[in-house]
């Protein structure tokens, strides 16, 4: 086989190389390719970057434990609110494209045979990698209009229910695309102010409650520090502080101040305030980054941050129906991988676990092979789901090995152990064989020839017996 380097994959946040992958199975068929290396433990349902089986998995969430709806005595809370309900859509759960092309690189690239569950449980670990389609239900006797309307944020998916909700984010996740700040000189205030406010949380000065901008002043550290809280609740931990030393101290702190210029303006452009830009974004943009289509298209850990409770909860429960039982995320994998003309096959009988490659599988035919090779590809048959730990203390058994995987005579899975090619090959802990340790692969037994010497010899042995000698 010629040395190939995998394709380096990087999106994002998001590695989407799996740690199963990242590792040498057993030998280095692969040539530097990564592929896998779980050892022996091919039996468990092992899930891609070690994951538990789905029946452990913690929820989508934060994994708090429900509140009781009434206190340890039945008595209601002071503010008891009814849980709320998800919202009444479909949710399909296919892989994120940019993730799916990134995974089928890497089964190009690779000799390894992927099992199709744990390729599909790698986009269900990852939130990133996973596009939902979202559509409402049509229930009968209800007209097209009356369907569910969803808003959404052109630039990175965010959506919403109320158009007033997107319009909040957009402002403040891409204000920035458009704007940038620059800090420009400018007087001391002047007057006479007889206090200044301060933050009880960080100590920072507000400046006097007086002064014009002191309410954006408020809103810019619950925006950047305190983001989480009601303008009441940060309101609240202000204090006014009557100190003519700190209040002197705030003023001359003054020399330059934030402001905002379109990208792309020239130096001798007039700044804006942040009112003032936010108030040019509301003019001239924001209209054009909203969007109300009648269906969803989102990935799932944008949903999942959605300040609309209802759509969230809804596409928490789809993905952890998928989790159970990953059927959708499957039938989406499988269509994609047979476009590219990858292969499949099941392991122990027809109905066994699935797997996906890109190397075309064909039996083994040792009429013709050496020996040695024959002997090893007989080793591998006997002894099914090998692993490095299990070689033979025999230095060319790891070079058929070799051989044997790259022309797609025997399969190398992701976990390290290797079996030989058949209609169902053998894959699990039930097939493995204790062996003696210094057992070493049987060449092929090959009938010898007689040498014409030694067969001239043995035919003239023949004639001269006598009768007497054959009785």
């Amino acid at each position: 086989m010629s040395e190939e380097k995998s394709e380096a994959i990087d999106l994002g946040s998001f590695d989407f190389t799996p740690a199963w992958a990242r590792k040498s199975a057993g030998v280095s068929v692969d040539h530097g390719r990564s592929g896998g290396g779980r050892g022996g433990d091919e039996g468990k349902d092992r899930r891609p970057g070690g994951g538990k089986p789905s029946g452990d998995r913690r929820r989508f969430g934060d994994g708090k434990p429900s509140q009781r709806p009434f206190g340890d005595r039945g008595r209601p809370p002071r503010e008891f609110r009814a849980p709320e309900r998800p919202l009444d859509v479909d949710v399909k759960v296919l892989p994120e494209p940019k993730a799916l092309g990134a995974i089928m690189r890497r089964i190009q690239q690779d000799i390894h045979a992927y099992k199709l569950k744990e390729l599909a449980y790698f986009f269900l670990d990852n939130p990133s990698s996973m596009l939902l389609k979202i559509a409402p239900r049509i229930h009968e006797g209800e007209s097209g209009g009356e369907r569910q309307k969803f808003h959404q944020c052109r630039a990175c998916g965010f959506a919403a229910i109320d158009e007033g909700d997107v319009a909040a984010h957009i402002l403040s996740a891409h204000l920035g695309d458009y704007y940038e700040t620059r800090e420009v000189a400018c007087e001391p205030p002047s007057g006479n102010f007889n206090c200044v406010a301060r933050c009880g949380l960080s100590g920072e000065l507000l400046g006097p409650p007086n002064i014009h901008e002191f309410n954006s002043v408020v809103r810019e550290m619950m925006r950047t520090k305190y983001p989480n809280m009601t303008e009441e609740q940060y309101r609240s931990h202000i204090e006014m502080v009557r100190d003519p030393e700190v209040v002197e101290a705030w003023r001359k702190s003054k020399t330059s101040r934030t402001m905002f210029f379109a990208k792309g303006a020239d130096e001798n452009a007039q700044g804006m305030t942040r009112e003032q830009a936010e108030g040019d974004f509301k003019r001239t943009i924001l209209a054009s980054l909203i969007d109300s289509p009648k269906n969803l298209s989102i990935v799932a850990d944008v949903a999942l941050k959605s300040p609309y409770k209802p759509l969230s909860l809804a596409v928490r429960n789809a993905l952890e129906a998928e989790m159970r039982n990953p059927y959708g995320i499957c039938f989406a994998l499988r269509g994609a991988f047979h476009h590219r003309k990858f292969k499949f096959f099941r392991v122990n009988d027809a109905r066994g676990p699935e797997f996906v490659t890109n190397i075309e599988y064909k039996e083994f035919d040792a009429t013709h092979a050496i020996p040695e090779l024959a002997g090893a590809a007989k080793f591998l048959a006997e002894h099914p789901c090998l692993d490095k730990s299990e070689f033979p203390d025999d230095g060319d058994f790891e070079k058929h090995l070799k051989w044997l995987v790259s022309t797609g005579h025997a399969i190398a899975f992701t976990n390290g152990v290797y079996s030989m090619v058949e209609k169902f090959p053998k894959y699990g802990p039930q097939w493995k064989k204790r062996r003696p340790k210094n057992e070493a692969p049987v060449a092929q037994e090959v009938p010898e020839q007689p040498q014409p010497e030694a067969a001239e010899q043995q035919e003239k042995q023949n004639t001269d017996e006598t009768p007497a000698q054959l009785a």
